[in-house]
């Protein structure tokens, strides 16, 4: 599989509190792994909560050598993750409060499998930018009720309220998909780094434009640095064969 994992400060924040796993061997009892985790809770608790998460995850699933279908194996895992996120978290004054999204991918037998929680997305690249997670955002569940247009100003100034995270709640209920990707289709995931920074259709012409899965993914974070550069940036890109 051609995959390329990168992720970038910005222009603007001090330090990274993103964080990036890709690897199409077998972890465990999965055939191969991709994640990409945006930390939240300040300079010290968001860059340690991503890097745990993911981390502790690729831990976890690399001992957990059984049989079990992929969202069911994610699951567990991540359940164990945030308490043990969450009880740091309280435990220790200066990460008090942290968390982070999780958008979590496997491919196995045709079928991509996908686990997140937060506003880090999963997009597929089909000659259309598909994007396949649900954000979980106190803006986007107010769009979903109706009650909100993402061209409100208040959709731009509460866009960074996540309703769901790893490790700020004793637990955390995540969503799953489960899509089938044709060969020649793109995989992206990414932070809200890219995406906030960038619109769909200049997503779309780079990855059209740019054969190559590494060009692409530095096309791509060269595209939000352009565009104010505002968060920390990650993107993975996989073709599918």
């Amino acid at each position: 599989m051609r995959f390329a994992a990168l992720t970038n400060q910005g222009l603007v924040r001090s330090n990274n509190e993103d964080s990036v796993f890709a690897q199409d061997t077998p972890v465990g009892d999965l055939k191969n792994m991709f994640l990409v985790a945006d930390g939240m809770g300040g300079y010290q608790g968001g860059e340690y909560a991503s890097q745990f998460v993911v981390r502790r995850i690729h831990e976890i699933l690399r001992r957990r050598i059984r049989r079990g279908e992929p969202r069911l194996l994610m699951d567990q895992t991540l359940s164990v993750v945030n308490k043990e996120l969450y009880n740091i978290s309280t435990d220790t004054p200066a990460l008090r409060g942290m968390g982070t999204t999780v958008v979590m991918a496997t491919f196995l037998n045709g079928s991509l499998y996908v686990m997140n929680a937060g506003d880090s997305r999963l997009y597929i690249y089909d000659g259309v930018l598909n994007q396949i997670t649900h954000d979980h955002s106190w803006v986007e569940e107010m769009v979903a009720r109706g009650a909100l247009t993402r061209d409100d100003p208040i959709y731009e100034a509460r866009r960074n309220i996540i309703t769901r995270a790893v490790g700020n709640a004793p637990y955390v209920e995540p969503e799953f998909y489960e899509v089938r990707p044709q060969p020649g289709d793109r995989m992206l995931m990414c932070s809200d780094g890219l995406y906030t920074m960038v619109d769909n259709d200049t997503i779309s012409r780079i990855l059209y434009r740019e054969k190559d899965v590494l060009r692409a993914a530095e096309r791509l974070i060269e595209a939000a640095n352009a565009g104010g550069g505002k968060d920390n940036i990650s993107v993975i890109v996989a073709d599918v064969e």
